[in-house]
């Protein structure tokens, strides 16, 4: 069992770097649903079997389940997202996703690309992918303190699909290029984010319109 002083210390860093909140969690009310996973499939999303932090990649929920028996403590910690539906609504302006995300040259309609012929959904993505991954930092350096207190058994997972590479190398059957760095997300692994944030006490908003974050979890053991 992790040491109060501990957690405490791996809440004020997780702050330093940025997270707008961290709060300790048991590690058996960490929520583990199957249904996670089947959502990953069901509609079928495009990192499925091509991300390597992505399932069938990363543990089952059944795997999950019978890791997380092994540990005693946990933290949940969020990041807010800089960017909110307002922001692309008007990126879309009017258009429906696919539509705005079209290159020119396969575009639906001349108003679909932006001015330098890369989609309108371009900008705000980029900014999407620079806080995914700037969260992934975030989780990392804490796995790192957590390891250096002596939790040999500490574990990070990140938020969405990881995006450190433009194209991951899983996508070619090659080992990842960052293995060190990259971490698969709470629902890569089965877990149902929202169930297990409420229980930590912090909020998800759904649809997450005004107030977006970013949702990861340590394990301290």
């Amino acid at each position: 069992m992790a040491e109060a002083l501990h957690i405490q210390q791996i809440v004020a860093r997780a702050r330093a770097l940025g997270a707008g909140s961290a709060a300790p969690l048991p590690a058996r009310a960490v929520v583990v649903d199957e249904r996670v996973n089947l959502k990953c499939r069901v509609p079928l999303c495009a990192s499925y079997g091509v991300n390597l932090m992505c399932p069938p990649h990363t543990p089952t929920a059944a795997e999950t389940r019978a890791a997380l028996a092994r540990y005693s403590d946990t933290l949940v910690v969020q990041l807010d997202i800089p960017l909110t539906q307002a922001a692309v609504d008007e990126a879309l302006d009017g258009m429906g996703y696919a539509e705005a995300h079209a290159p020119a040259a396969g575009a639906a309609s001349a108003g679909a690309a932006g001015p330098d012929g890369t989609s309108r959904t371009a900008p705000y993505e980029a900014r999407l992918r620079d806080s995914k991954n700037e969260f992934a930092g975030l989780m990392t350096a804490l796995e790192a303190e957590a390891f250096k207190m002596g939790y040999r058994f500490a574990a990070a997972f990140a938020g969405g699909d990881c995006v450190l590479c433009d194209v991951c190398a899983g996508a070619t059957g090659e080992p990842c290029n960052h293995p060190f760095e990259a971490r698969p997300s709470m629902e890569a692994v089965g877990i149902d984010v929202v169930a297990t944030a409420e229980a930590a006490g912090l909020a998800i908003e759904l649809p997450a319109d005004k107030h977006p974050r970013w949702t990861g979890l340590l394990l301290i053991d």
